[in-house]
């Protein structure tokens, strides 16, 4: 068998129905949840694991832009609402495009940087429960 490697090139990416995977430099879908508690009681069959709810998280950064609906601006104006985002990735291989959808809540972006250096957007948004993954 031999190694199967690709370098992340491509997505598509919307936020509340707005593309902004032009301006996407870094994403990730973090799944932060815990594993669950382990609990014992005393009698035989005694262990049990008491689930965890599931935290995921949107980590992005992008190119700053404070244009009308850019999506710095789009971020800032819908601080603390819950938008539908969807991410596809490798749309353009056909055995391995992967969409995860689902709702995050916004958080206005920190603002400001060095003197000199293209100006980044970063933000996380919590995933509302789990996002859905589909093979396409």
């Amino acid at each position: 068998m031999t190694t199967q490697n690709r370098k992340l090139k491509l997505i598509t990416f919307t936020l509340g129905g707005n593309s902004f995977e032009c301006q996407v430099k870094q994403w990730n879908i973090a799944n932060n949840s815990d594993d669950g508690e382990k609990l014992y009681a005393f009698c035989p069959d005694g262990e049990f694991r008491e689930e965890a709810e599931p935290d995921y998280a949107l980590e992005l950064t992008f190119f700053s832009d404070w244009r009308s609906n850019g999506v710095s601006d789009y971020i800032t104006v819908n601080d603390q609402q819950t938008v539908a985002f969807v991410l596809d990735h490798h749309p353009d291989i056909p055995a391995e495009h992967v969409r995860w959808s689902g709702n995050c809540k916004l958080k206005a972006p920190s603002v400001g940087g060095e003197a000199r250096t293209t100006e980044m957007t970063e933000t996380t948004a919590p995933i509302i429960g789990k996002p859905t993954y589909l093979h396409l």
